[in-house]
């Protein structure tokens, strides 16, 4: 049996395969919660002194939504991949880095379980189907657009736009 087959036959398996998915997806999006906002501004300093005529005094190191790894704000410990499992991990280390002690916010593991959990509804109300991808999408990006919106008012255009088109499009 393919995994398709077992997908659309197996509604618990979809289910539980959605669930995981929007763990994984939640702590993504607690990435882009908090690089996103950090990345515009950079962006938006950029070219502002490009108007001003200023050259940036240093060149910034890269990052983005994939580099530098995550850290402690506190220690500055980069996050090793084991204490990186959704959920898991802030259960297993008690809310706490593993280096330094200091309190890891409980919003990570509330966006990432919500994210599960909405995946997991989504798969349960439209099943196998396009309209599940489409949803799951929507979701996801509902999730970020409200954790950014929460910690900075704002709603970035890198997410509205796309959302706007999508929505046009389906």
């Amino acid at each position: 049996m393919d995994l398709a087959a077992l997908l659309s036959q197996s509604p618990g398996v979809l289910i539980g395969v959605a669930f995981a998915l929007g763990l994984i997806a939640g702590s993504f999006l607690n990435v882009v919660a908090h690089r996103l906002p950090l990345m515009l501004e950079r962006a938006w300093r950029r070219e502002c002194a490009e108007l001003l005529e200023d050259s940036p005094a240093t060149q910034d190191a890269p990052f983005n939504l994939v580099v530098p790894r995550s850290r402690c704000p506190a220690c500055g410990h980069a996050v090793r991949a084991r204490e990186n499992v959704p959920v898991l991990s802030y259960l297993l280390l008690r809310g706490r880095c593993s280096a330094c002690g200091a309190r890891i916010s409980v919003r990570y593991p509330v966006v990432e379980a919500t994210a599960g959990a909405l995946a997991a509804i989504v798969a349960w109300r439209f099943g196998l189907s396009w309209e599940t991808g489409a949803a799951l999408l929507f979701t996801w990006a509902l999730i970020g657009l409200t954790v950014i919106d929460l910690d900075h008012k704002l709603l970035p255009d890198d997410i509205t736009l796309p959302l706007l088109w999508l929505g046009l499009i389906t």
